[in-house]
């Protein structure tokens, strides 16, 4: 259902196509488990790659998508993609609703929103979609993801590694001022299995209000507090 009512507002967007959007650089998501999801283009395929803070990404081919085309309205484009992968055990590994749409928003040079992918479409409706009004997308819940530079300095910023450190940081995430951050997050309803998504966006936000790096945040938190209930 939801997929069809996103689909369904895609294609009723009133707008200009301005311009265009290249991802000129690698995009990094902190998971909180040591999990780093990293957006890479490289010519006309888009990969997603699943990588970890300790060891170097290594390529996903079950994850790349061809660019069909891409359309964009100032700070928004919206990437048609094919999936190039085939299905494993079926007898149709390349099904009609191998397309889907990918939202991206230019944040800054240092961060990207990237919007969930809408799977399952076929050629035709991806077709359909001519023009993007990005203002239809102001409300809308984007994961935070970082530029390569940016991951760097993100990096290089002092570790949590004290009990008091960690509270610092939890406390820092019941702020009220991320309120509308989850509001959005459930009005735009995302695929995040377990919450791990919001969860991960949130911690991120937190430690680098607090100068601390959300890189490997999230595995420290977990283990200064097991250790405290011990």
């Amino acid at each position: 259902m939801y997929k069809t009512l996103f689909y369904l507002l895609l294609i009723s967007l009133i707008g200009c196509a301005k311009g265009q959007f290249n991802l000129k650089q690698d995009y990094k998501f902190i998971g909180i488990d040591g999990e780093v999801r990293k957006l890479h283009k490289r010519n006309d395929t888009i990969y997603l790659y699943k990588c970890f803070i300790d060891r170097p990404c290594i390529e996903n081919s079950r994850e790349h998508y061809k660019i069909v085309s891409s359309i964009t309205d100032n700070e928004i484009t919206v990437f048609k993609l094919e999936k190039l992968d085939s299905l494993q055990m079926t007898n149709d590994p390349y099904p009609e609703t191998r397309y889907s749409l990918l939202i991206l928003k230019n944040i800054s040079n240092k961060e990207l929103g990237v919007l969930q992918q809408n799977f399952g479409l076929t050629k035709n409706q991806i077709d359909t979609l001519h023009i993007v009004d990005a203002k239809l997308f102001k409300d809308k819940f984007f994961f935070t993801f970082f530029s390569d530079v940016y991951y760097n300095e993100l990096f290089a910023l002092k570790k949590i590694i004290t009990k008091t450190d960690a509270e610092e940081v939890v406390e820092e995430i019941k702020n009220p001022k991320y309120k509308h951050l989850i509001d959005t997050y459930t009005k735009t309803k995302v695929y995040d299995m377990y919450a791990s998504g919001i969860t991960a966006e949130l911690l991120n936000k937190a430690c680098i209000e607090k100068g601390f790096s959300p890189i490997g945040a999230g595995i420290m938190i977990n283990k200064l507090m097991k250790d405290e209930k011990r």
